[in-house]
């Protein structure tokens, strides 16, 4: 997450938006040191996603508990998510990019993948549906169709620039609390951030950005009759394919 979006999470806190972040596995494997794994990474992970939640402004921090390494795109995660998606009830959703392999340059996490695709799904179906998963309805959970955008975060270059100049330090800083996965090349990663962020920044005109693809319609969003839950929700940044001549 702090790769992706955590600029921009603390940006959207700064103005007043109450951020929930769903970390959907434990975090106990990964890693090379055999002695490391397990219980004690996990409870490691744990401490280290508080810290860098407590860094960029998030209200609250969930924890699901899978087994990192295992997730796979099944029914029974779908419900989980929209468990999650119902009673949170979010005007802005943030979800990793499943895209199997990224711009040619690497493969993108089969967990991330699985959430991700899971995710996107819900916004269409289990989290907007009272037919999908009605024991979810039992629970007192009922169908969220209050969202207004749908940010799809990194890796790779995406077409919408959220500015990040003020929160470029707390997204290096966020990022630095992971020591367990940052490791000594701490100074390494901040420069490539510090770069990586620059160049997404540059073409909108931003000393510094992280960029989303953004989708702001479809069955599940927002439909007008939800307007007491939200006030002046900012828009999405304008998409510039819109815009070609822009």
């Amino acid at each position: 997450m702090e790769f992706g979006c955590a600029g921009s999470v603390a940006r959207w806190a700064d103005e007043g938006a109450d951020v929930t972040v769903a970390v959907v596995t434990d975090g106990s494997t990964g890693t090379q040191d055999r002695e490391l794994m397990g219980e004690r990474l996990a409870a490691i992970r744990h401490e280290e996603s508080q810290a860098a939640a407590d860094v960029l402004g998030v209200k609250e921090l969930v924890w699901m508990g899978n087994v990192d390494g295992y997730v796979e795109y099944t029914l029974e995660l779908r419900k989980e998510i929209a468990r999650l998606f119902r009673r949170y009830r979010p005007h802005r959703f943030v979800v990793m990019d499943p895209t199997p392999t990224i711009e040619d340059r690497f493969v993108n996490h089969p967990d991330h993948r699985a959430v991700g695709q899971t995710s996107l799904d819900v916004t269409l179906s289990a989290g907007t549906t009272p037919g999908h998963f009605p024991e979810l309805l039992d629970e007192g959970l009922e169908p969220w169709r209050g969202l207004r955008d749908l940010y799809i975060a990194g890796p790779g270059t995406k077409p919408v620039a959220v500015d990040i100049s003020a929160t470029i330090e707390r997204k290096i800083q966020a990022l630095l609390c992971h020591r367990s996965q940052v490791g000594d090349n701490a100074e390494g990663i901040e420069q490539w951030v510090r770069q990586w962020s620059a160049e997404a920044g540059k073409a909108a005109g931003f000393e510094f950005a992280e960029t989303f693809q953004v989708i702001a319609q479809g069955p599940g969003f927002h439909d007008g009759e939800q307007d007491e839950e939200v006030g002046d929700l900012p828009q999405a940044p304008p998409d510039p394919r819109a815009n070609p001549s822009s």
